[in-house]
């Protein structure tokens, strides 16, 4: 194909198009299995919500800031 403008949208169109049809064809194959689930517990996230705030608090204390 000739080095033209038209020729180069040809070809980024055709690859554009290439990797929908692998992106669909990797969709239908991950069709069959479960969706992933949030093993997070409430706990958990209130752990880390005290993780968050000692990390701030000790930030402040030591003056530094985040900015």
């Amino acid at each position: 194909m000739a080095d033209s403008k038209d020729s180069r949208d040809k070809q980024a169109d055709d690859e554009e198009n290439r990797q929908r049809e692998r992106e669909l064809d990797e969709a239908l194959e991950r069709g069959d299995e479960d969706e992933p689930t949030d093993e997070t517990t409430d706990e958990d996230e209130a752990e880390l919500d005290d993780a968050e705030l000692d990390d701030e608090e000790s930030t402040e204390k030591s003056g530094e800031t985040d900015e």
